[in-house]
């Protein structure tokens, strides 16, 4: 459920206000009017800013832009921020059209109110679906919010883009757009680049960001990684964090992929206590996932058997289970490091 807040100034954008907080869709919507709020609407502002999920002035644009700019940080943080004139003729996109889903919640709020929906994002009046919109919508995280920008100003242009994908999902809704495969990235891509006059590339891969940026030496491109790596790791008793992380590290890199791409992790419920794993993922904010003994034993036959883990934890394999009842394929069985032991799986869309 989206919390939203909704100031209001007037009388009608009070009533209008009113009208607003009684609506019933997947969000909670609290309004505010400023001549009944203990220390003005503007005293709300920067907690709100920072706690919900969209704001919405009954007011002029100018009454937002001042009470909001002292806030605004960026794209990936700020909240949608949307302005209705008070006789509710108009619903404004502000602030955070894409990443913060004001354009979507402008569209919704004007067709709840029977509103004309102004969005002023240069994609959407074009009809394209601009890079970052389209990375929130499959889950992929971006490397480079501004490298996102070039690319998508490049589409705004006209230009041509390459793209190249290894998630099974849809690329990204553009009329100007060559797919590329992974086999065209060889000693002729330059060519190929030059024949097609490609001008930017949008690359969606969970390979490691310096393999992908090695290809930004012949144009603009944009790095979306998908969250498809799931972790299985089994560690001795008081293994600290930095150990924990230096192991993911040298395991994702023996296998060529990014850190970023790590969706999930999971253990043993025995190791469900063990401070080192529980602070690692707390830093990849991941909420781990711990199997019962009973859950691993049913697949354990699947891979390599260890008598000492059997002693230890009473199965003969954590790491390889946990990443396989995570989901998606092992591709990397088992890498050690000082008493961790990590397992990867990759699940593709």
């Amino acid at each position: 459920m989206k919390k939203i807040a909704v100031y209001s100034f007037t009388e009608k954008g009070n009533l209008l206000g009113e009208k607003l907080s009684g609506l019933e869709d997947d969000f909670i919507i609290d309004h505010f009017y400023n001549a009944k709020t203990a220390g003005g609407i503007r005293s709300l502002i920067p907690d709100d800013f920072k706690n919900r999920d969209a704001l919405i002035f009954i007011s002029s644009t100018g009454i937002a832009v001042r009470m909001i700019k002292d806030y605004i940080k960026d794209k990936t943080q700020d909240p949608a921020v949307l302005v209705i004139d008070d006789l509710g003729r108009f619903v404004i996109s502000l602030l955070s059209g894409h990443l913060g889903g004001a354009n979507a919640l402008t569209e919704k709020i004007a067709k709840l109110l029977g509103a004309v929906s102004v969005i002023t994002t240069a994609s959407d009046g074009r009809n394209i679906e601009a890079v970052d919109l389209f990375a929130q919508k499959n889950n992929y995280a971006i490397l480079s919010m501004e490298d996102a920008k070039v690319i998508t100003s490049l589409m705004v242009d006209g230009k041509a883009i390459g793209f190249c994908s290894e998630d099974k999902a849809p690329p990204i809704n553009y009329p100007h757009l060559f797919i590329l495969q992974e086999k065209d990235f060889n000693s002729h891509f330059k060519a190929l680049t030059e024949e097609k006059k490609l001008e930017g590339l949008i690359i969606v891969s969970n390979k490691k960001r310096e393999t992908v940026s090695a290809l930004s030496r012949f144009l603009p491109i944009v790095h979306l990684v998908p969250k498809n790596l799931n972790l299985g790791i089994g560690l001795k008793k008081g293994v600290d964090k930095e150990t924990v992380a230096e192991a993911v590290k040298k395991a994702l890199d023996s296998i060529n992929k990014d850190l970023i791409a790590v969706k999930a992790i999971a253990s043993i419920d025995l190791k469900q206590n063990e401070k080192g794993l529980l602070e690692f993922a707390k830093e990849l904010k991941i909420s781990p996932v711990f199997f019962s003994k009973s859950q691993i034993e049913k697949i354990e036959d699947n891979f390599e058997k260890s008598e000492f883990v059997k002693r230890t934890v009473g199965v003969y394999n954590v790491s390889a289970p946990s990443a396989f009842l995570l989901g998606g394929k092992i591709i990397l069985d088992k890498f050690k490091h000082e008493g961790v032991t990590v397992s990867v799986a990759e699940s593709m869309s």
